[in-house]
Order: structure tokens, then C-alpha cells, then sequence
């Protein structure tokens, strides 16, 4: 259950010595990119009885055209901001009597009666500090507040949009401390210098302020659900109320959408479902605020690379990558036993700070498509990769993908494979079919790209499941979506299009026999570069037997240098490129039939009738690969292995070089 994961993620946070001002700054929406503006207008107003003060503060500075809040003092005002709904109504509940104010509420604020009754009293009726007061008291409350605003009205009132905070500073509440100085104390946070008692400064107590902040999310929670003396579904123990799982912070499961909740379930019947204690409940706080601080989207260009159309080149190519819907990602790290919690609270810090990478830590840019690293742990932990799509602060998301308990040592093993294909693997590859060596092949830089490219779009996340799991994996699309992107390209005759497809199909089979030695630690045959240029060697030499043409994929690729050799000499008599003149004229498409009767059955006849002088080695092997197209005719190999035996003629057609003697 993600759920669990994230209560076992925040509990050691909501353990630690983590300090006040800090969690303040997680369990609200004071650093909120969507609440900055708010801290322009702050209107704070002290009582004291009957005794009223105004204070009209600006919390930050204009930055250029931004304004940015002040950071040392922000978080003395603990403001939650509504996700969804209408924001002009008072929604959900507030731990403290500080309130997001919108452009019509503060318009309205030259009426004290209506501002009163309106806006400020169904506020004062839902925050947790003012539970003690009845109706009557809380009218009373909020007209003294309305009442020392409006005098103030036309200083406050621009012509452009303002957002602001209401803040009502109690003297009788006790999460209020007055203080003959500003507090070095942790526990209290300084707000203002009073107006009604001049040198005392007041403070917001931090523990009280926490302690209302949890009771309202905990009652939020209790609206879609609750029970007395129940079983914990996270303790599995009976606890003294429990509450359902909604959470305002991690929309995951909204009221308002249909789908988790059973059609036999009441609308605050949640809890038939899942049962959380307040202890559990506030670990989940923790849990899905430090979730959120280290998610991050997926990088354009790697969604471009997994989500394009892997067999379509020219549709690949018109895509921009802003054309796909972002994806976010979540690694979650769980401890396989509970441990040390300090230990793991600081493995979290460095994991928020992203400071002192080294490249023994888990770079999730190289296996995940995410940037973020995770510092480097033992087998006694697991990684999950959480990716989900969608809006999560209106609860509009949709999960992506869930990829549970990856081996930290496995992980470790795969990122050192990526590294060594683009360090090491990679320049032999290019130098072979001659390509740029300067060139970015972002298709390489990661596993995800690395995946989707090889396989397609369709099996992007069944494949990284598979990898990051240690389960074997085919080259059987590999094979079928290079073979078709290179006929798409000869067709073109983009040759240099075709050069950089066989680039990446070399750097995967390089990858999937690391893969398989390295992790699996399961040996599977596949022809990578190396053999390949040792039946180069044998070509030449004119050493190629018919024990060495027994696949389809070997005679694919001598069948490549073959023609390509003849090619060469064909171009020099006629001024025109062999397969294209004589074998590719009779369609779009070319098959091993047609490479065979049309390509290889004709060599001799036409170098007869030219006199084309072709090097020595060429007659014996001739006469080789004739034998070998008998053989694959009668096992029916060129049918069943079609696409290897293409993707290898390709090979050897764009790797053949001329030997010295030869040229």
C-alpha cells in the first residue's frame, strides 16, 4: 500500500529534531510559490478584550517585478491554501485565525458589519483555537476585528488586484506568547511589536501552533470518516479514533472523484475502507509534504524519447517536446526493518539539499529519467519510483506507474552500465558505422530512453519494471522496430539516418548482454559489435566457411559486406549504387527474397558482363553465401528471422570498408 510507504517515510521526520520554525514551513502553505503574493497585505489585528489595534504589514520585498516573502519571518503566519472549491468561502479547517484574504474580501472590508458576519465569523467557527468559544462570542470576535480594519480602508485600497492575510492576534488565546523582547527561543516565533501594550513583542508558540496545525488536518481527515476505539489499519492495533485518509496536502483520494470509494459507502463512510490513527496520520503529513518537495518532472526530453513513436522517424522528428503531458516523479527510500530514525531523517535531508553528490550515490537522472540522487545505502533498504500525471493539488492526477522494492545494489550496478555505454561502449560503436563522435545521443543518456527506443512506447514501463527487477529481457522488438525504421530510411536514402539507428541498436545489445551477464548473472548470446568485427576480419580474408552462415543473422550481415563489396565495384563501371539500382527498384519494400534473387544470384552474371575486377576474396565467400540462402531457404530461416537477417545486412552493408588492396 503507497499509503504505508509514506507513513514509514514520515515518521522518522515527525521523530527528529526537526525545529519548530521548520515544521511550520511543511505543514503549511507559507513557502508556497501560489502564496507568495498573499504576504503583501498582511492586516493584523490585536484584541485584547475590548481593546483593538490595526497593523498593516508587507512580509518580503519587490524583487524586480516579483515579490518574495521573507523567509525569516513567513512562517510565524501559518496559512493553509484551499485546493479547490471556491477560495472565497471559508473551507476546511484552521489550526491558528490567520486566513487567506482574495480581492473581494478585501473590498469588502470598508463594510465592517458584512465583512464580519461574511467572511470573517464562518472562519472563526472552523479554526481550532477558537473551539472553546460559543457563536455569540465568536460574532463578537469577528465584528471587533471588522471594526478596527475599516477605518483604515482607503490607506490599503489600490486599483490593481491585491491578495492579503487576515491575522487576528488574541491576547486570551494561549498560542500567543507576549514578550518584553523578541524570543531566542525556538519555541516562539516573533510576529510584530504590539500596538496596544508599545515595547512588548508578540509571538506565535510553536508547539501550540503545531499541535493545531495536526488537529486540523486530523479533523479535515474525520470529515469523510470516523470512529471511536477502532483498529488501526496501519498499527493493526485498536486505537482511540480513527479517521479516514483524506489529505488535503496529497489529493490522491479527493471526495469528489467516485472511483476508490465502494457504491455501498456513505460520502463520509471512508473509513470501511482504510482506518488511520492521529500518530499515523501525522507521520502521513510529514511523509507526503517531504514527497512533495522532492518531486520533479520528468525532463521534455526524455518523455520525448519514451512516449514518441518509436517506428515512425518522420513523426518523431515534427514532435517538439513540450507536446507530451509532463510526468512527475517520487522516489520514496523505506528502510526494509525499522531502524535508526535519526539516521534515516538525515539520509532524507540529503536527499531534499542534493548537496555532496558523488558518484557512488543512485543518479535516478541515468535510471529513472529523474533529477534527483539518492545517497548511497545498503541492501537493507528499498527504492520505490512513483510516476503520476495530472494536477495533484486539485486531486486531478493519474498514476503513471509504481515500481516497488528496487535492490539499491542492483540500481547501483545498472547506473555503472549507462555510465560505461556512453563512456566506453558508445565511441567504438560511431567509429564503426562512422558517425559524429561529437554528437548528443540522448536516446543513450538514460534507461528509460534507452528502453523506449528499443521497444516502443507501449512496453516503456513494463520494461523498466522488468530491469529494475532483474527479470530477463528479449531483443525480439528490438530487432523488428530497427528493421522497419531502417527501411523507412534506405527508402529515403537517409544513409546517415540509417548509420545512427545501427548506433543505438549496437549500444542496446551492448546493454542487454552487460545486463544479463552483470545482474542477472545469466550469460545470453547476442552478436554485439566485437563479433561482428571479427567476421570482418575473416571477409576479408576471404576465410568465410558455411558453418559460419548457420543464422540468419550471419548470413544477413556477410550478405551486407557481400553486396556491399559488389556495390562498390558496380558504382565505379555504371555510376550508380548497386541495391538501389538492381535491387530495391521493384517496391517499397526489401526483403531477404529479394536481396538473395535479385542482389546475390546476379553477382556473377553482371561482373562478367562489366568486368568489374573485384578483389580475390570475394568468389570463395560468393559461392559460400549462395549455399548459405539454400540452407535458410529450407529451415524457412529468412521468413522466421526476417527482421535480424535485415537489421545485419544493414550492418554489413554500412560497416564494410575497402581493404587497401582492394582500392
Amino acid at each position: 500500500m503507497l499509503a504505508e510507504s509514506i507513513i514509514r517515510i514520515g515518521r522518522p521526520i515527525a521523530q527528529s529534531d526537526l525545529p519548530n520554525q521548520q515544521r511550520i514551513r511543511w505543514l503549511t502553505d507559507v513557502d508556497s510559490e501560489n502564496c507568495k503574493n498573499f504576504f503583501q497585505h498582511v492586516f493584523l489585528v490585536e484584541l485584547d478584550g475590548d481593546n483593538t489595534a490595526f497593523h498593516l504589514m508587507e512580509i518580503g520585498n519587490m524583487e524586480g517585478k516579483s515579490f518574495v516573502p521573507n523567509s525569516l519571518r513567513n512562517n510565524a503566519f501559518p496559512i493553509l491554501y484551499p485546493n479547490g472549491g471556491n477560495p472565497l468561502h471559508a473551507q476546511g479547517i484552521y489550526p491558528v485565525p490567520c486566513y487567506l484574504m482574495y480581492e473581494a474580501h478585501i473590498h469588502a472590508m470598508e463594510h465592517a458589519e458584512s465583512f464580519a458576519v461574511d467572511v470573517i465569523l464562518p472562519r472563526l467557527k472552523n479554526t481550532v483555537s477558537f473551539r472553546h468559544k460559543n457563536e455569540e462570542q465568536l460574532l463578537e470576535i469577528a465584528r471587533h476585528s471588522a471594526v478596527a480594519i475599516a477605518p483604515y480602508f482607503e490607506q490599503f485600497i489600490k486599483d490593481e488586484k491585491q491578495l492579503g492575510i487576515l491575522y487576528i492576534f488574541d491576547h486570551s488565546l494561549p498560542i500567543y506568547r507576549t514578550l518584553e523582547k523578541r524570543s531566542e527561543d525556538e519555541r516562539y516565533i516573533w510576529i510584530t511589536e504590539s500596538r496596544l501594550f508599545p515595547g512588548i513583542q508578540l509571538h506565535i508558540d510553536g508547539d501550540q501552533a503545531l499541535v493545531g496545525i495536526i488537529e486540523a488536518k486530523f479533523t479535515e481527515a474525520k470529515s469523510l470518516g470516523s470512529a471511536d476505539n477502532a483498529i488501526s489499519t496501519f498499527t493493526n492495533q485498536e486505537e482511540d479514533e480513527v479517521a479516514s485518509i483524506y489529505n488535503k496536502f496529497w489529493l490522491w483520494m479527493s471526495p469528489t472523484w467516485e472511483m476508490p470509494r465502494s457504491i455501498y459507502w456513505g460520502k463520509d463512510e471512508w473509513i470501511r475502507g482504510i482506518k488511520i490513527d492521529r500518530a499515523s496520520y501525522e507521520a502521513f503529513l510529514y511523509g507526503t509534504q517531504f514527497l512533495k518537495q522532492i518531486t520533479v518532472p520528468v525532463t521534455s526530453s526524455v518523455l520525448k524519447e519514451m512516449f514518441a513513436p518509436v517506428t515512425s522517424l518522420e513523426a518523431k522528428r515534427h514532435m517538439k517536446p513540450t507536446s507530451f503531458e509532463p510526468i512527475f516523479g517520487v522516489p520514496l527510500v523505506l528502510p526494509l526493518l525499522e531502524g535508526d530514525s535519526e539516521q534515516l531523517y538525515h539520509k532524507y535531508k540529503r536527499i531534499l539539499n542534493q548537496s555532496d553528490k558523488s558518484d557512488n550515490d543512485i543518479h535516478l537522472e541515468l535510471l529513472a529519467g529523474i533529477h534527483k540522487f539518492i545517497p548511497k545505502m545498503s541492501d537493507e533498504h528499498r527504492l520505490t519510483l512513483v510516476y503520476y500525471s495530472g494536477d495533484l493539488s486539485r486531486g486531478n492526477m493519474h498514476i503513471r506507474k509504481v515500481i516497488e522494492d528496487v535492490v539499491p545494489s542492483v540500481a547501483t550496478v545498472l547506473q555503472q552500465i549507462i555510465k560505461d555505454l556512453n563512456r566506453q561502449e558508445l565511441l567504438p560503436i560511431l567509429k564503426a558505422f562512422r558517425c559524429n563522435t561529437d554528437k548528443e545521443y540522448y536516446r543513450l543518456r538514460s534507461l528509460p530512453s534507452l528502453l523506449a527506443n528499443a521497444y516502443g512506447p507501449g512496453y516503456v514501463w513494463s520494461s523498466l519494471q522488468a530491469v529494475l527487477h532483474r527479470e530477463p529481457i528479449t531483443v525480439h522488438r528490438l530487432y523488428m522496430n530497427t528493421s522497419i525504421k531502417l527501411l523507412e530510411l534506405a527508402l529515403k536514402e537517409d544513409e546517415w539516418g540509417m548509420r545512427e539507428e545501427l548506433v543505438f541498436h549496437y549500444v542496446f545489445l551492448a546493454f542487454h548482454a552487460r545486463y544479463h551477464n552483470e545482474v542477472i548473472q545469466n550469460k545470453e548470446r547476442v552478436n554485439t559489435l566485437a563479433n561482428w568485427e571479427r567476421v570482418i576480419e575473416y571477409y576479408h580474408a576471404g576465410t568465410i566457411s558455411l558453418s559460419q552462415l548457420q543464422s540468419a543473422e550471419e548470413l544477413g550481415f556477410v550478405t551486407g559486406l557481400l553486396l556491399k563489396q559488389f556495390s562498390n565495384s558496380y558504382h565505379r563501371k555504371t555510376g550508380k549504387d548497386y541495391v538501389k539500382h538492381r535491387v530495391m527498384k521493384f517496391g517499397s519494400k526489401l526483403t531477404p527474397d529479394m536481396i538473395w534473387k535479385y542482389g546475390v544470384l546476379r553477382c556473377q552474371e553482371l561482373s562478367e558482363q562489366w568486368d568489374m575486377g573485384i578483389g580475390k576474396n570475394f568468389w570463395p565467400i560468393l559461392a559460400q553465401v549462395l549455399l548459405g540462402f539454400l540452407d535458410a531457404e529450407k529451415t524457412q530461416a529468412l521468413r522466421t528471422d526476417r527482421d535480424k537477417f535485415m537489421t545485419a545486412f544493414w550492418s554489413g552493408y554500412l560497416m564494410y570498408k575497402k581493404e587497401k588492396e582492394e582500392e
